[in-house]
């Protein structure tokens, strides 16, 4: 008896340790993570002199929280957050409408040709934005469509490229892959109960499949506020600029306001900490979910 509560003991502490150990590991790579957001915050609070100082401070001894009102005054930064804000909310708007349906009609519904299309629509992911930049471009001058918000807020809603890092072709296959994680046993109750391809859509499949809807929703908000490369390109008016291609401003050919910069980029990325970290839990079940079924 003695033995094998010693071996018991012996293993709970081999756990312990290792536990203690990986622990350890993860404080360490969090620190090295977090650190460049540290400077952020510590030089958004320095003169602009102070931040080039050897050795640097991480804590600066007295900090300017008067640069952060600086900063939204030294460009329209308003402006270009409201930007912003109608393109991030008009993206993940149009990605939900034209998505949704395409990944029920690949995962639920039965036609001939399906995996083919499917097939044709995960091209989409391996053709990059670069590519499309300039057919783009003429198409959305020919629509008339330079000089406003359109090119951003329109192909959303018609399954385009939602910005250069995201497209909605990957939308389509989160959705479809979380779609088939589903449990039958729902559909098929809701056909006998005489239910429709939209209201088993609107009524089963989309209540129960909010983690993916928030991964997607999370995706798609990431992508359109930190996008730079669609709105350099499409935008030609500095009244249309988003914040992340007006933090430009703050570099001239003579001076750069690094630390106003560093003030107006921490605010520039908060909605995205935030929004990750109220959406995590969501966020890693989806992910996780995706992968359940081929």
């Amino acid at each position: 008896m003695n033995l094998f509560q010693t071996m018991a003991g012996t293993t709970k502490r081999r756990r312990r340790l290792t536990d203690g150990a990986r622990h350890v590991v993860l404080i360490c790579i969090s620190l090295v993570v977090l650190l460049p957001l540290a400077w952020m915050v510590a030089s958004s609070l320095k003169s602009n002199s102070a931040i080039f100082v050897y050795p640097p401070q991480l804590v600066p001894s007295h900090p300017k929280f008067d640069n952060y009102r600086k900063a939204f005054d030294y460009i329209p930064f308003w402006l270009y957050f409201r930007n912003s804000v109608i393109v991030s909310a008009a993206t993940i708007c149009g990605i939900l409408f034209s998505c949704v349906p395409a990944a029920y009609a690949f995962s639920i519904l039965r036609w001939r040709g399906r995996d083919l299309v499917f097939f044709l629509v995960l091209a989409g992911i391996m053709l990059p934005f670069q590519v499309l930049m300039v057919p783009l471009y003429v198409m959305y001058r020919d629509l008339h469509f330079l000089g406003t918000l359109l090119p951003l807020i329109v192909p959303p809603f018609f399954g385009q490229y939602i910005s250069s890092a995201f497209s909605a072709s990957l939308a389509i296959f989160l959705l479809r892959q979380f779609f088939r994680s589903l449990p039958g046993e729902l559909i098929d109750a809701a056909r006998i109960d005489g239910a429709g391809d939209w209201s088993i859509l609107l009524r089963v499949v989309i209540p129960v499949a909010r983690g993916g809807l928030i991964t997607v929703t999370l995706f798609s908000f990431l992508s359109s506020w930190t996008d730079f490369l669609a709105p350099l390109i499409f935008l030609n008016k500095g009244s249309l600029f988003t914040l992340s291609l007006g933090l430009q401003q703050y570099q001239s050919l003579h001076f750069t306001a690094f630390n106003y910069l560093m003030a107006a980029a921490f605010v520039f990325a908060l909605p995205v900490l935030l929004a990750f970290i109220f959406a995590q839990r969501f966020f890693v079940e989806g992910i996780a979910l995706t992968g359940l079924r081929g």
